[in-house]
């Protein structure tokens, strides 16, 4: 019986990874960080104790899995815990506290601790609720806790009290698996629903942000969200998939979250759309078009499954499009995008968007560079002259 975990080994060391081994590197507790990629364990190399042979897991006493959810083509899949299932049978049998820390489907952690074997005998679920570039740290943000046994879940809550982390505890396990599930769809139907309202305030030539604000001047009943250009990353778009096949197997439909995930891949397109109606009213067949941000949500670096990306490539194939961005991480920027990491106060465009704001943007400089400016993020249209005085 394990009675207490003194070495903990983070398995998968993406964003949610890296912040797993700085959690456990500040509670004292030696951490193990594994992944395949070497070129990811070198990425980390400023950190001790990272490997890419599984083998080396073997001193942990728990396993803290932050494993990726999503192939390479942005479909949901479970294929790493696949690779782990396979790659555990060469660790010793011995009691090892296994913490599934990825967002998974409901019931996929008791399915897994079946597949373990003899290493799933203590398993619990505490999904990671980190949200990159808010400034908080993993530490501080509360821990939803469940398990297959009482063992696994006061061996979870201790192991995390170590760290200071807050912890609510569960059961059964499906519970804490269906609660992150419904954290990222209720995002969703409200960024799908907002970007819906910012579109009309748009046409309408009203601001959606001056809207919502005043809405939110209602003490209750009321939270604020932001518009844009669709909910990007690995997280809130795709995580929602997983209570629509959950509904499926069940026999119900729930077709507001599915207008939700459907609404929000519309976004993009019609978005640009409004841009191409907007460049077409001033007679500009091919227009020159700055896009401002690409990252896939404010202040953080990762364009992975970027909605502003994906906004830039549409408009990309009717106008000239560059795009401004003095953070973006450029491993995964597109190659067939013209990219600026300096504001370019030489140049001039038919028309700004901006589809992310950093803390830094610039508005009022961006502002100079166009006659029309589209802030996606206040859901407003700026035209500093008329746009049938611009015909040519």
């Amino acid at each position: 019986m394990l009675n207490t975990v003194s070495r903990v080994g983070v398995v998968g060391l993406g964003t949610i990874g890296a912040q797993e081994l700085a959690l456990w590197q500040r509670a004292g507790l030696q951490p193990i960080g594994y992944d395949i990629s070497e070129a990811r364990v070198r990425s980390l190399g400023g950190a001790a104790n990272l490997t890419t042979r599984i083998q080396d897991l073997e001193p942990a006493d728990a396993l803290i899995l932050c494993l990726p959810n999503l192939a390479p083509s942005g479909e949901n899949s479970m294929a790493a815990f696949d690779h782990l299932v396979e790659a555990a049978q060469s660790l010793s049998p011995k009691d090892r506290l296994v913490v599934v820390a990825s967002t998974v489907p409901i019931g996929f952690t008791r399915n897994l601790a079946a597949r373990l074997g003899s290493h799933g005998r203590v398993v619990s679920h505490a999904p990671e609720r980190f949200d990159p570039g808010r400034g908080t740290d993993l530490g501080e943000i509360p821990r939803v806790v469940g398990a297959l046994s009482a063992e696994a879940l006061d061996l979870t809550i201790s192991l995390y009290a170590k760290a200071k982390v807050p912890t609510h505890q569960v059961e059964p396990v499906e519970v804490a698996e269906a609660s992150k599930l419904l954290e990222n769809s209720f995002r969703l139907v409200n960024i799908s629903f907002i970007n819906e309202f910012a579109e009309l305030c748009r046409r309408l030539g009203i601001v959606a942000a001056d809207v919502i604000d005043a809405a939110a001047t209602k003490p209750f009943a009321f939270m604020a969200h932001q518009p844009g250009v669709g909910a990007g990353g690995t997280c809130i778009p795709t995580m929602p998939r997983y209570l629509l096949e959950a509904a499926k197997e069940s026999g119900i439909e729930m077709p507001i979250l599915q207008d939700a995930v459907s609404g929000n891949a519309q976004v993009v397109k019609r978005v640009a759309e409004h841009v191409r109606e907007l460049l077409s009213a001033s007679g500009i067949k091919r227009a020159k078009v700055l896009v401002v941000g690409a990252t896939y949500k404010p202040n953080y670096p990762d364009a992975r499954a970027s909605a502003a990306l994906a906004f830039a490539r549409g408009l990309a194939a009717h106008h000239d499009v560059v795009v401004y961005d003095p953070i973006v991480d450029t491993t995964a920027f597109p190659e067939d995008l013209a990219l600026v990491r300096e504001l370019p106060r030489d140049r001039h465009f038919d028309a700004v968007v901006i589809a992310v704001k950093h803390k830094d943007t610039d508005v009022a400089a961006l502002r100079q560079l166009s006659p029309i400016l589209m802030d996606l993020v206040r859901g407003a249209v700026e035209a500093t002259e008329s746009i049938s005085s611009r015909k040519r």
